[in-house]
């Protein structure tokens, strides 16, 4: 998609016409998503401000395409998103392949994926010559009586994920591709063991700093760390609080609002911090006004909730670390897809420092 500049227009005269209040028109919600996105950056929130002060000014036309050509050049995943909605959808399907083996006989892994109009089909199919194994799955967004919007963006992330699916189903039957068994536990191929984040000056190195952060942002206070868990996180497995093992945590605030805090907890193994998420999640649900909400996926488990309209978190796993991104500010469901590219910059340091390297991702380079 490159740098996104093709989706400028079209962003640019929907964000116009909800600021001229506009009602109905196309791309009228996923410009409310850009809108919040664009505040969170300074001269973003001057373009917003300046835009909805006066529309068909030229001059404020200009600045807004200027902040939105900028937003989508340093937030890829961001670009990308857009491209999947009514503001630059593609209308052809997209196919990726992953092919092993000989040229003489390779294997094929084939996700396909296509407008909501029609179906879209993960095709895995294995073997050699005139007789290959395959197994297809299609996926109908219309019968699965998924929202459209809802359904463009999640069916690429479904695909991908199914497709893995019957790639793990069809190892565990011992199918193999080309000439060696698909990743092998003892091959070259195979993922290595992500390292464990056991010491508190480590974990507080996955915090970002004012440096990793977008400009306009500025620590509110130093950054704390501890063993185990404290006053800034309780134990978040009751029964085995001696598996949690450390933690970190910083607030970042714009002026005059909004504030981030991020936070990063460590296990002593990743099935430890997967339940951890879910004791995270069980916690922000039982306040009573948490309200569960979409975010693209992030790390190996992401889920968000918003309480209010004053309050936002993403929750993150990144193997044996857990990840957490809290807003506080003004429109909190609307500023909630503003949270990922935070999320994404946190995970991205987390595995940096789990592979045994000094985090040093920054915002810029890692929100997509």
């Amino acid at each position: 998609m490159g740098d996104g500049r093709e989706l400028v227009p079209g962003v640019v005269g929907a964000l116009v016409r909800l600021a001229r209040g506009t009602p109905g028109g196309p791309g009228q919600a996923v410009a409310e998503v850009v809108r919040a996105r664009l505040r969170l950056m300074p001269e973003g929130a001057r373009a917003v401000t300046a835009i909805e002060a006066g529309p068909d000014h030229p001059g404020a036309r200009a600045e807004l395409a200027a902040a939105v050509t900028r937003l989508l050049a340093t937030d890829p995943g961001f670009a990308q998103y857009l491209a999947t909605t009514e503001l630059g959808g593609p209308t052809d399907p997209t196919t990726v392949q992953l092919r092993t083996g000989p040229t003489a006989g390779p294997s094929t892994v084939q996700l396909r994926t296509g407008p909501t109009a029609g179906p879209s089909t993960v095709q895995l199919r294995t073997g050699r010559g005139s007789d290959p194994t395959t197994v297809q799955l299609r996926v109908d967004p219309a019968t699965g009586g998924a929202r459209p919007l809802a359904a463009r963006r999640g069916n690429t992330g479904v695909l991908v994920t199914l497709a893995l699916v019957l790639i793990a189903a069809l190892v565990a039957l011992g199918i193999h591709l080309g000439s060696r068994p698909l990743l092998s536990p003892t091959g070259p191929d195979f993922a290595h063991a992500a390292r464990t984040i056991r010491d508190p000056s480590r974990a507080q190195s996955v915090l970002p700093d004012t440096a990793a952060m977008p400009g306009g942002w500025r620590v509110e206070g130093a950054p704390r760390s501890g063993t185990g868990s404290g006053p800034d996180v309780p134990c978040l497995l009751p029964d085995a609080c001696d598996r949690q093992l450390a933690y970190a945590t910083v607030t970042f605030s714009a002026t005059p609002l909004p504030s981030v805090q991020f936070t990063v907890v460590t296990f002593a193994s990743a099935e430890a911090a997967g339940r951890a998420f879910g004791t995270r999640l069980d916690l922000l649900d039982a306040r009573g006004d948490a309200t569960p909400a979409g975010v693209p996926p992030v790390g190996d488990q992401s889920a968000a909730r918003t309480r209010g309209d004053s309050t936002a978190e993403t929750v993150v796993r990144v193997d044996s670390t857990l990840l957490s991104v809290h807003y506080a500010g003004p429109g909190a469901a609307i500023a909630l897809p503003g949270l990922t590219p935070f999320a994404r910059l946190l995970a991205e340091r987390a595995r940096q420092a789990e592979d045994g390297r000094t985090p040093d991702a920054a915002f810029h380079a890692t929100a997509g």
